[in-house]
């Protein structure tokens, strides 16, 4: 009988080739079982992260109505009010003869604060309408310009047409405050299928990385985010801002 022949070697053999299907078996598990695992660390980080950014993005909408709140009442309190306390004092004292301007001007006023907090005729009222209402009070201190190009007859429910009034409404406030700017130019595509709203101007600029977590951006990112919009804001110090909001149609 041959020496390979021999059933303790054959038997040998068989041991040695099972055992080593057997590791190889562990070690393809093993791969798999990690691979598996950094995986499913790798969605719980990305859902961990999900939830951290809703949450301040929830959080930034609180501090948002906060912050129109207190504008709200501020001008109420020294606008409106103070105006209508130095009408009282007049009467009060006999001293008429302005009184019908002043009462204008806090008609005026109390205007103002009312469509600052829902434009009149929302419901019937076009985006580009609402939005070139918006900027005309603004064109007595820069140069606006608003180039529309509507393609549809279709008209978004209101509470879609007051989140574009309101982004547009912060993008001039923060123009307004920081940038310096003589010159802001509107953009606004909409279409059976898609929609674009863009606002550039040429004012200072900034480094959008300083400021990527801060009120502003975090609030131009919900208002988006509730008409199903993607935003990029391009920038950079003496270079001016550019807004893009784009999405499908709204």
């Amino acid at each position: 009988m041959e020496k390979w022949q021999d059933p303790k070697i054959i038997a040998l053999w068989i041991a040695i080739i099972l055992l080593l299907i057997f590791t190889l078996v562990f070690f393809v598990v093993k791969i798999i079982h990690l691979g598996y695992k950094r995986i499913s660390e790798a969605n719980l980080r990305e859902a961990q992260m999900q939830i951290e950014h809703q949450k301040k993005l929830l959080e930034t909408s609180l501090q948002a109505q906060e912050k129109e709140r207190t504008r709200i009442a501020a001008d109420l309190h020294d606008g409106l009010i103070g105006k209508l306390t130095v009408v009282r004092l007049k009467n009060q004292v006999g001293k008429t003869e302005d009184l019908d301007k002043m009462l204008e001007e806090s008609i005026t006023e109390a205007r103002r604060i009312s469509h600052d907090l829902t434009p009149p005729l929302l419901e019937f009222t076009s985006i580009e309408e609402l939005i070139d209402n918006l900027l005309d009070p603004w064109r007595a201190r820069m140069e606006i310009i608003l180039h529309s190009d509507v393609r549809t007859a279709s008209n978004p429910e209101p509470h879609v047409k007051i989140q574009v009034v309101r982004l547009v409404q912060e993008l001039l406030n923060n123009i307004i405050k920081h940038a310096q700017a003589t010159v802001v130019t509107v953009y606004l595509r909409h279409t059976e299928n898609s929609f674009t709203l863009c606002v550039k101007d040429n004012g200072r600029g900034f480094d959008t990385a300083k400021l990527a977590q801060g009120l502003g951006m975090h609030n131009l990112e919900l208002r988006a985010q509730y008409i199903n919009a993607r935003y990029k804001i391009k920038s950079g110090i003496g270079k001016g801002t550019t807004a893009i909001f784009s999405g499908t149609s709204i």
